[in-house]
């Protein structure tokens, strides 16, 4: 890996390194964060310096300023020969590069991190017991009387979650009829008690099936997960 540091750079890290170990800390962290889609590093010229003042894994240690010099100039060389790994699955969420600096090992990296949704466990419930299918004989007396249903008696209604906030279709797939408030709410309450949180952070999505030929409703739910991928775009000694 290329080497970026002169030996007067060098002796300045081991002396910041001695600042941290000062406070406690074994590293420092400094992050840049990026938006989701960008393909190149942050430049020096696209950060925003007056707000990088303190370590992101310590706000009450500040950054002496001759260690954002050696960052900057970092940030500078790493871009000649930087490659963004983003081959990975699922939905990329976030991203960003981070500084860091090892003040034990006496080491300074720059790493990627990219933050994205995957999918998680699957579960189905059946809602076969006979007070459930008397609930919906009920319901196609009442509530969907007037619901068109195609010839395989199969309606599905579709839900999805994250970031605190999850909704229900609110209507029927694949007629696109409405759906009664009162089996909404049962599809919210059901949702609550067995999925609570459904909505919350990654979320979740999945789908209720309402099977007309056997008065039978299904439950079909899948999670999502925030995995991380960190790779090191450029590491360098400064112990000799």
């Amino acid at each position: 890996m290329k080497k970026l540091l002169t030996p007067e750079e060098k002796k300045q890290l081991k002396v910041v390194s001695n600042y941290l170990r000062s406070y406690g800390l074994r590293e420092g962290y400094v992050e840049f964060e990026m938006d989701y889609d960008d393909e190149n590093l942050p430049t020096v010229d696209s950060v925003y310096w007056q707000y990088v003042t303190n370590f992101s894994n310590s706000y009450n240690v500040e950054i002496p300023d001759v260690l954002l010099d050696i960052i900057k100039k970092i940030l500078t060389g790493v871009q000649e020969f930087a490659n963004l790994n983003t081959d990975y699955d699922g939905n990329m969420n976030s991203q960003r590069v981070e500084f860091r600096i090892d003040a034990v090992n006496r080491e300074v990296s720059m790493v990627h991190d990219v933050y994205y949704y995957d999918r998680g466990d699957s579960h189905e419930i059946a809602y076969d017991s006979q007070e459930d299918i008397e609930r919906f004989d009920k319901w196609m007396e009442t509530s969907l009387s007037e619901t068109e249903v195609p010839s395989d008696g199969i309606l599905t209604v579709p839900y999805n979650g994250s970031g605190d906030s999850g909704y229900i279709e609110g209507f029927f797939e694949p007629t696109n009829g409405a759906i009664p408030a009162e089996i909404e709410d049962w599809m919210y309450s059901e949702l609550e008690t067995h999925f609570g949180g459904w909505e919350i952070n990654e979320g979740s999505d999945g789908r209720f099936i309402f099977d007309f030929n056997k008065s039978i409703v299904y439950l079909e739910h899948t999670f999502n997960t925030e995995e991380n991928q960190r790779d090191t775009i450029w590491e360098e000694s400064f112990a000799d």
